[in-house]
């Protein structure tokens, strides 16, 4: 979304998802608009919810939310390159009034407690110490909130040399971005909302585009035929004019085929949407 002319030294010093959101790639998270729209649901968010999305990115859920359920919404997200293109996002959408973008750390929130009826994350809580941010997100929600998680997770058992092809596209994927990237049991994710104190727990397990209006979803997120048509053009501009950038879009594409096309893999992998209760 951001319009600057930069120059490929520039825009290969950028990290993964500044890149990706200069890119203009509107979200990240598996299950695309949908998933978004049903976490909303878990989490009873209305018109009157206060939200806070953490991890943000260039403001796609943020909007998406604001304009489907009429609350208030704030973005936060440690690249300042992602929250500008939030902003513009949310200006080029009309609902400004309705949603504001802050640069800050997931682990620090620049709130005080009990700011917020939800706190939610897509695609984002599996980077995290999730402890320590999950400690955090609870700090911020009010009496009876609700924590929402959007998040890859992995089955229990499986396979040894099954196992041994996730954990190589997790090395993939810890590589590319620059973050360490875990992907959990359903088991694991309800041990962190346990160690939260939350109650009403509950984890949805769900497929990698279940349904073909999933990808229609995905598709119309992206902006249509002309916005999805001019980004791959733009990827392929800079995937020819840099060796680092190919390298990278190389190594993505081998981990996304392990987790999303190797029939020995998928069925193992996919997204769930955690929720849970602030307890007392």
């Amino acid at each position: 979304m951001d319009n600057r002319k930069l120059s490929i030294s520039e825009i290969e010093e950028m990290d993964y998802y500044s890149f990706m959101s200069y890119l203009g790639v509107p979200y990240f998270h598996v299950g695309g608009p949908r998933s978004t729209e049903e976490l909303a649901n878990l989490c009873h968010i209305d018109r009157t919810s206060k939200v806070l999305i953490v991890g943000c990115g260039s403001g796609f859920s943020a909007c998406y939310l604001s304009k489907r359920k009429g609350c208030s919404v704030i973005g936060v997200d440690i690249a300042e390159g992602s929250v500008k293109n939030a902003r513009i996002r949310a200006f080029d959408e009309n609902i400004e009034n309705k949603t504001e973008f802050l640069t800050g750390d997931a682990y620090n929130l620049p709130f005080s407690e009990a700011s917020f009826d939800i706190v939610i994350t897509e695609f984002v809580s599996q980077f995290l110490d999730k402890e320590r941010a999950f400690e955090e997100f609870m700090r911020v929600i009010g009496p009876e909130g609700y924590l929402g998680i959007n998040e890859m997770y992995r089955d229990s058992n499986i396979e040894p040399h099954i196992k041994a092809k996730i954990d190589e596209a997790e090395t993939i994927f810890t590589e590319v971005t620059g973050l360490q990237f875990n992907i959990h049991t359903p088991e694991e994710w309800e041990h962190y909302f346990k160690r939260t104190g939350s109650k009403d727990i509950n984890i949805y397990k769900h497929r990698p585009f279940e349904r073909i209006r999933d990808m229609l979803g995905t598709f119309k997120a992206m902006g249509g035929i002309l916005r999805t048509t001019a980004m791959i053009l733009r990827m392929l501009k800079y995937t020819i004019l840099s060796k680092d950038i190919r390298r990278r879009f190389s190594r993505l594409d081998k981990g996304k085929r392990i987790l999303f096309n190797k029939r020995s893999t998928r069925k193992h992998v996919g997204y769930i949407l955690g929720t849970a209760k602030k307890g007392i």
